[in-house]
């Protein structure tokens, strides 16, 4: 309880805090204070906006072209979720799509289908075991499991890793899950490819008895994520926007800046 009302705290200063005078409306964004390189930059609550990531300045793109007023706000990925399900936030990215979020949120839709051309990008889930621990994954199943496998907190690989039968234990970084990956408390460790490698080249002694595993897990596709309040209240801006998400990304100004992140 005491948590829900810091969160709820912590929302009212958004709101008070983004307020400004303008004609256009207002979108407010909230997004994980995770790197994620190159979709994400700098692992804490502050953007830099001379290189925020691949996925702002794709926003910032948007923004001008549908004519709407971004804000932009760092936090842990569970506390985006519940800001998107309170109202509290309008969007969030980067949402792959769950059940449980679909009764909140919005994902952009051809045919009654998630419309993957509008998504933001695509990436790999994959498995990283301790080396010498005789765990294998098939592309099916895990063998030689003898404790957990390990997730970040909330991501919704845990829930596919529970509905295939197998226990999960989430933690709240990449940090804490390969400490205990190597203190053996979990078996394997379940998360995006990206993340993960930024996380081992950073810190290669430490976890030098970390390695990944093939094949992939499994590729999920990123979203926007609209709140079904905002989506009500503005159904066609929230189609112009995924639309613009889709087309600018077709443009040579988004393929000049992706050189930006090359390096």
């Amino acid at each position: 309880m005491f948590k829900k009302l810091l969160w709820q705290l912590f929302a009212l200063l958004f709101l008070v805090t983004g307020s400004t005078v303008s004609a256009e409306p207002i979108f407010r964004i909230v997004y994980n204070d995770k790197e994620n390189p190159p979709r994400i930059m700098g692992d804490d609550t502050s953007i830099n906006w001379s290189k925020p990531g691949i996925t702002l300045e794709l926003l910032k793109m948007v923004e001008k072209q549908v004519n709407v007023q971004f804000q932009f706000k760092r936090m842990p990925w569970k506390r985006c979720l519940y800001m998107v399900e309170n109202g509290l936030a309008d969007g969030t990215f980067h949402a792959s799509y769950n059940s449980d979020r679909a009764k909140y949120g919005v994902y952009p839709l051809r045919e009654g289908e998630l419309d993957s051309t509008k998504a933001i990008y695509k990436n790999t889930y994959v498995i990283y075991v301790k080396k010498g621990s005789g765990v294998t994954w098939n592309g099916k199943a895990f063998s030689n499991l003898a404790h957990p496998i390990g997730t970040q907190l909330s991501y919704a690989i845990a829930d596919d890793l529970r509905n295939m039968g197998y226990k999960v234990m989430e933690e709240g970084s990449v940090t804490n899950n390969l400490d205990k990956l190597v203190a053996g408390r979990i078996s394997a460790y379940a998360d995006i490819e990206t993340i993960v490698d930024n996380t081992l080249r950073k810190h290669k002694p430490k976890y030098a008895a970390v390695k990944k595993i093939q094949p992939a897990l499994k590729e999920k596709v990123y979203y926007l994520l609209i709140s079904k309040g905002f989506a009500a209240k503005h159904p066609q801006l929230t189609e112009r926007i995924w639309a613009a998400v889709r087309d600018v990304q077709t443009t040579d100004v988004y393929q000049e800046m992706l050189k930006k992140y090359e390096n």
